[in-house]
C-alpha cells in the first residue's frame, strides 16, 4: 500500500506530475483572469528554478555532506565487510538481451570492486526490486564478478525493496556470517539516508560514498539557463530531501517500546 502512496505523492508533488497537477488546478479551480495570471507567473518562476543548474549545486550541497574516504584512511579500515547498495536495475538492455544494472548501481559497484581490491573484504550486495526473472543484488553479483573481476566472497540479498529493507536484511547475512563493521557503499546523495537506515542496527558503520554531484559553483551565466539535466538532477536530489525527512520522522520511534517499533517499521516499508 506505502508503495502506491509513494508513487502518488510522487505524481502530485514531485516534478513534472507538480507542473502538471498545479496547471489543472489553475485552469479548473481559478475563475478570476488575474489571478490565473499570478498563478501561472508562479508556476513559470518554479519551473525555471527547478531547471537551472544553480539550484542543482544548492541541493547537492544539503545531501553530499559526508567526504569521501582519503588514502590513509583506506589503508586503516578495521571493517569486515563492504555493503553496496542497489541502485536501480533496467528491465532489458538490448545490446546484452537482459536485464541490467542501473547506472548508479553501476557507480556503486565500480567503487566498491576498487575498495574490495584495496582491502580484500568480502562484499554483501542488497537489492531486491526484480526485472526479468533477476534481481538487482544477482546482477550486482554477476557485474562484480564478471566485469570486474572480483574473486572474494560476495553474498546476495535478494528481498529488500528500499534502503531501510537494505539495512533489515544485510542485517541477517552479518548475523549468519560474524560480522560487525560494514563499510557502506552508497551513492553520496544517498548516504545520509543510508545511514539513518543502517545506524538502526546498532553497527559501527563507515560511510563510503561515491559519485559526488555537486561541486563548486563560479555563477557563471550558464548556471542560469533552464536544461532538461538540471530538472532531472534536481528530481533526483528533492527525491532523497524529502526521503531523507520521512526516514528521519518515522525512525525516531525506534527508540519506542516494541509494539510502537513494530508499527513504525510497518509504515517505512
Amino acid at each position: 500500500m506505502s508503495f502506491y502512496l509513494s508513487r502518488i505523492f510522487e505524481l502530485l508533488f514531485m516534478p513534472p506530475g507538480l507542473f502538471i497537477f498545479l496547471l489543472f488546478l489553475t485552469i479548473v479551480l481559478v475563475k478570476k483572469v488575474v489571478l490565473i495570471k499570478r498563478l501561472l507567473l508562479f508556476q513559470m518562476l518554479l519551473i525555471y528554478v527547478l531547471s537551472i543548474s544553480t539550484t542543482t549545486h544548492h541541493l547537492y550541497a544539503l545531501l553530499e555532506t559526508i567526504s569521501p574516504l582519503t588514502t590513509q584512511q583506506i589503508k586503516t579500515l578495521d571493517n569486515d565487510v563492504i555493503i553496496i547498495l542497489a541502485g536501480g536495475i533496467k528491465a532489458r538492455a538490448k545490446e546484452y538481451n537482459r536485464p541490467d544494472v542501473g547506472y548508479f548501481s553501476l557507480l556503486r559497484l565500480r567503487y566498491g570492486a576498487w575498495l574490495q581490491k584495496q582491502t580484500g573484504l568480502p562484499i554483501i550486495v542488497t537489492g531486491g526490486i526484480e526485472r526479468g526473472g533477476m534481481t538487482e543484488a544477482e546482477l550486482m553479483k554477476q557485474v562484480l564478478q564478471q566485469e570486474f573481476a572480483v574473486s572474494g566472497n560476495i553474498f546476495v540479498e535478494g528481498q529488500s525493496s528500499n534502503t531501510l529493507e537494505n539495512a533489515q536484511f544485510s542485517q541477517q547475512i552479518m548475523a549468519q556470517q560474524g560480522f560487525s563493521k560494514p563499510l557502506l557503499v552508497t551513492s553520496a546523495f544517498h548516504m545520509p539516508r543510508a545511514l539513518l537506515a543502517f545506524q538502526q542496527m546498532g553497527k559501527t558503520i563507515t560511510a563510503a560514498p561515491t559519485g559526488f554531484q555537486h561541486s563548486e559553483i563560479d555563477y557563471l551565466p550558464g548556471d542560469f539557463i533552464p536544461n532538461s539535466n538540471s530538472l532531472r538532477e534536481n528530481y533526483l536530489a528533492l527525491h532523497e530531501l524529502i526521503g531523507f525527512c520521512w526516514y528521519k520522522l518515522r525512525l525516531q520511534g525506534i527508540s519506542q517500546p516494541p509494539a510502537k517499533q513494530e508499527a513504525v517499521k510497518k509504515a517505512i516499508k
